[in-house]
C-alpha cells in the first residue's frame, strides 16, 4: 500500500471515529428554534400533513397570535406554510417514524460520508477529499434536524453529474436546490465555471431556467407566489456591516478552506498565473457576506456552506496541485484536521448547553397547570415549540398564543373564550417588548370581558430568568 493511501485511510478514518464520538454525544441534544420547526414538520408529514396546524384558525384568521415569528410562516387559502420546504421533512420522516430524532442524526452520518465519496469520484483526488471533510464545520450539522447535509448531498451529486456531462439532471436538481435554498443560487451558477473544459453548460442552463419556470407556476397554483418562500419572507434587503463584519469572521474560523484558497489566490498573483475563476469565486464570496440578511442564526456562516465544495474543486483544476500526498500537503492537512476537530467539539459544547436551557426551560413549563400559554417574545416561544406544537386528530397538551405588537385586545380576548377558557399564564423575558393590557373591558354578545393580572414569579431552575404571571378572565353578563 503507497503511502498516498495510507495516509487518506487515516484521515477518513480519523473523521469518522470524531464524527462518530460527537454523535453518541450530543445525542441528548433537543431541537430549538428552526430545528424544532422542523421537528414540527416532520410529525405533520407523518400524519400526511403538509402545512402548519392552529387551533385558532377560526377565531384568528389573519394568524395575529399565531405562536411562530413572521419569518417563518406564510399563509396561503386561509393555512399557515412553513417557509422550509417540505422535501427534508418528507425525506427524513421514515427515519424519524423508526428511530426518532436518533435516526435521522444517524441517517445523515452515513449520508455525509456518502457525500464524500462521491465527491471522491469526480475527479480521484485524495487532497481534495480531505479538504472536503475538514475544511469547514458544515459536518456540525450531523448531530442537528436541519436540511444542510442532506442539501450539501445533493450539490455534491450535481457537481458529479455535471462533470460527467448529464446536463438534464444536474440541471434539473440545479433548480431543485435553488429553489429550497435560494443563497444557492450563487453557486448553481457557478458551476459552469468550476469545469472550463466541459461543453455542456448551455444545455445545463437550458434545462435550470425551464426547470425554475415550471417550478414558478407550480409555486404560484400551489403557495400563491412565483418565487420560493424564503425569498418572499426575506426580501427587504437592508445592508448593515455590523452582520457583514461578524459573518465574515466567522467564515474565517469556521471555513479554513476559505483561507487556504485566498493564500493560494494571492500566490497566483506573485507567480503571474491569476486564474479569473478563482477570483470570480471572492468576489462572489464576498457579495454573499454582503448581502446576507442575517448569519443564517446557529452561530455558524451557513449561508455559505455550498461555496465549500466549489473552492475545492477549483483549487483541484490547477495543475500545480499535487495528486499524492506530499509531506507538506500531510503537514497541512494533519493542523486542518486537528483544528477543525478541536472546533466541533466546542460547538457541540455550545450546543449542549443551550439544549439544557431548553430542556429545564420545557420541564419548568409542563408543571403550569394552565393550558393557555401567552408569550410576547418569538425567540421565547420557538423555543418550546418542539414540544407543544399542535398536531392533526391529536389534542394539544398546551395551546401558544405569540402577542405582537398592537395586538387586538378584543380578538385575544375571544380566543381566550371561545374554549371556555378562564385563566392563562403569561410568559415573558424581561424587558418585555410587547405588555399585557390587563382590566380592558371588551363587548363580546352580551357579556363584558376582561383578563386581570395575578401572582407573578419568576419560572424556578429554568437557567434564563423566566418571569411568569398567572392571569384571570372575568365575564360579567351585560343584557
Amino acid at each position: 500500500m503507497d503511502q498516498s493511501k495510507k495516509a487518506i485511510g487515516f484521515f477518513v478514518s480519523l473523521a469518522f471515529l470524531v464524527l462518530g464520538f460527537l454523535l453518541i454525544t450530543t445525542k441528548q441534544i433537543e431541537p430549538f428554534s428552526d430545528f424544532a420547526l422542523l421537528e414540527w414538520q416532520i410529525k405533520l408529514a407523518l400524519q400526511g400533513t403538509f402545512h402548519l396546524q392552529y387551533s385558532f384558525l377560526l377565531e384568528d384568521p389573519n394568524f395575529q397570535f399565531f405562536p411562530l415569528p413572521d419569518l417563518f410562516f406564510h399563509v396561503h387559502n386561509g393555512l399557515p406554510y412553513s417557509t422550509f420546504p417540505n422535501f427534508y421533512p418528507i425525506f427524513v420522516s421514515p427515519l424519524y417514524l423508526g428511530f426518532g430524532a436518533a435516526g435521522i442524526k444517524l441517517g445523515q452520518f452515513v449520508l455525509f460520508f456518502y457525500t464524500i465519496f462521491i465527491f471522491y469520484q469526480i475527479k480521484k483526488d485524495k487532497i481534495a477529499t480531505i479538504l472536503l471533510l475538514f475544511g469547514s464545520i458544515l459536518s456540525l450539522y450531523i448531530f442537528l434536524i436541519h436540511e444542510t447535509i442532506l442539501f450539501f448531498f445533493l450539490e455534491v451529486v450535481i457537481l458529479y453529474f455535471y462533470n460527467r456531462k448529464w446536463s438534464i439532471l444536474s440541471g434539473f436538481l440545479s433548480m431543485c436546490l435553488i429553489w429550497m435554498r435560494p443563497e444557492m443560487v450563487f453557486s448553481i451558477f457557478l458551476i459552469p465555471f468550476c469545469f472550463p473544459k466541459e461543453k455542456n453548460w448551455k444545455l445545463y442552463l437550458l434545462t435550470l431556467f425551464v426547470t425554475g419556470f415550471i417550478f414558478s407556476v407550480l409555486n404560484f397554483m400551489t403557495l400563491g407566489t412565483y418565487v420560493p418562500l424564503r425569498l418572499v419572507k426575506n426580501s427587504e434587503f437592508q445592508f448593515r456591516l455590523d452582520t457583514s463584519l461578524y459573518l465574515f469572521k466567522l467564515w474565517i474560523e469556521q471555513a479554513p478552506i476559505f483561507v487556504f484558497f485566498v493564500f493560494y489566490f494571492i500566490k497566483s498573483i506573485f507567480q503571474k498565473k491569476v486564474i479569473y475563476q478563482n477570483l470570480l469565486l471572492i468576489l462572489v464570496t464576498i457579495v454573499m457576506i454582503l448581502i446576507s440578511p442575517n448569519t443564517g442564526g446557529h452561530n455558524t456562516p451557513r449561508y455559505l456552506f455550498g461555496l465549500i465544495p466549489l473552492y475545492i474543486v477549483l483549487l483541484k483544476n490547477n495543475e500545480t496541485v499535487e495528486s499524492k500526498i506530499s509531506i507538506n500537503w500531510g503537514i497541512l492537512l494533519l493542523i486542518l484536521s486537528i483544528y477543525q476537530s478541536n472546533l466541533l467539539f466546542q460547538k457541540t459544547k455550545e450546543l449542549k448547553k443551550i439544549s439544557q436551557y431548553q430542556t429545564n426551560t420545557i420541564q419548568e413549563i409542563t408543571k403550569i397547570k394552565d393550558k393557555f400559554l401567552v408569550f410576547n417574545n418569538s425567540d421565547f416561544s420557538f423555543v418550546i415549540l418542539q414540544k407543544f406544537a399542535a398536531l392533526p386528530f391529536t389534542p394539544a397538551e398546551k395551546e401558544l398564543l405569540l402577542l405582537r405588537p398592537n395586538y387586538d385586545n378584543k380578538k385575544f380576548i375571544q380566543i381566550l373564550t371561545t374554549h371556555q377558557n378562564r385563566s392563562f399564564t403569561f410568559l415573558e423575558l424581561p424587558p418585555s417588548p410587547t405588555p399585557l393590557r390587563p382590566n380592558e373591558i371588551e363587548l363580546l354578545s352580551q357579556y363584558q370581558i376582561k383578563y386581570r393580572l395575578g401572582n407573578r414569579y419568576q419560572l424556578p431552575n429554568a437557567l434564563l430568568p423566566i418571569q411568569a404571571t398567572d392571569c384571570y378572565v372575568d365575564i360579567f353578563f351585560h343584557p
